[in-house]
């Protein structure tokens, strides 16, 4: 099961990165969607700036994926766009292509998050109570790391 987390890990994370430096050095083919929602929300996307927070994400996330660092943030930042992604690949464009691009980003990314549940779950507290950490748990966090 190891050798498995770790080859989906270095998938997910080069594929991220290929498809986040594409912008900047295109060596990737980029088709334009064929759905004129998709293409008005990625015009949209690149109007604003937003597009390159994105592929941002994506090289930052894909960096530390394929370093094994901070793997649980890598997937929580990724997590909002996996779910754009995924919408836009699987209800608005709908191709063998999109289906295909989706299942490369969301089977990876659910099988890892899956894996590193235990990383999210002290967030699901009903009722937290705000307090500035102290600097002897954030070295008990530090040493808790792997």
């Amino acid at each position: 099961m190891r050798i498995l987390l770790t080859v989906t890990r270095l998938f997910l994370g080069v594929f991220l990165l290929f498809n986040g430096i594409n912008m900047w050095f295109p060596f990737l083919p980029v088709q334009m969607p064929d759905s004129q929602t998709a293409l008005d929300l990625m015009h949209g996307l690149v109007a604003s700036g937003l597009f390159s927070c994105v592929k941002v994400v994506e090289v930052a996330a894909g960096l530390m994926l394929i370093f094994n660092r901070f793997v649980p943030l890598a997937l929580a930042a990724m997590l909002p766009l996996t779910v754009v992604i995924a919408w836009v690949d699987f209800v608005l464009i709908v191709s063998p292509n999109s289906i295909v691009f989706g299942a490369l980003l969301v089977v990876p990314q659910a099988l890892l998050m899956l894996f590193y549940l235990r990383y999210y779950l002290p967030m699901f507290v009903m009722r937290a109570e705000p307090a500035a950490p102290t600097g002897e748990a954030v070295a008990q966090a530090v040493a808790a790391t792997p």
